[in-house]
């Protein structure tokens, strides 16, 4: 972990930063079949309304910030279901992933998430299995994975 990383909840006036954070993360068509479809939807997740959204739900949401830009974002909805969980990729491989999984799923026994193709192995380096059969929905693929806390 890098000790310039600070963690904090995000505030509205952050959803700039977490936009940009979440573009950041991977090329679009890493993210996307590259479709219309994918890409409206990859445009609808990361809008400055949606994560104002997101930060005012009351679920739980956390950024990581180095030299005051977000430079790690994770969200979950429906209590325990990972739905957004980004960090920039100058930043991967630093453990700043880890670190805001880790803080924001404390006290969580069972998570799940939908992970993209790009995501599975750093999701079973964090302890998920597979759960269920890859699926396409919105223009982007994703696999069903669960973390169950002993």
């Amino acid at each position: 972990m890098i000790d310039t990383i600070t963690y904090r909840a995000p505030e509205i006036g952050d959803e700039a930063q977490i936009s940009a954070c979440m573009c950041a993360s991977a090329e679009l068509w890493e993210l996307t079949d590259g479709t219309p479809e994918g890409l409206a939807e990859w445009k609808k997740i990361c809008a400055p309304a949606e994560l104002t959204d997101r930060i005012l739900s009351g679920e739980r949401t956390l950024i990581a910030i180095e030299n005051q830009i977000v430079v790690g974002f994770i969200a979950f909805r429906r209590g325990n279901h990972l739905s957004l969980f980004f960090v920039r990729r100058d930043f991967a491989g630093k453990g700043i992933g880890r670190e805001l999984f880790t803080r924001c799923s404390n006290g969580l026994d069972k998570i799940t998430v939908n992970s993209s193709d790009l995501a599975v192995g750093f999701y079973q380096k964090l302890g998920f299995i597979q759960s269920g059969d890859r699926f396409f929905k919105n223009g982007v693929w994703a696999t069903p994975m669960k973390k169950i806390k002993n």
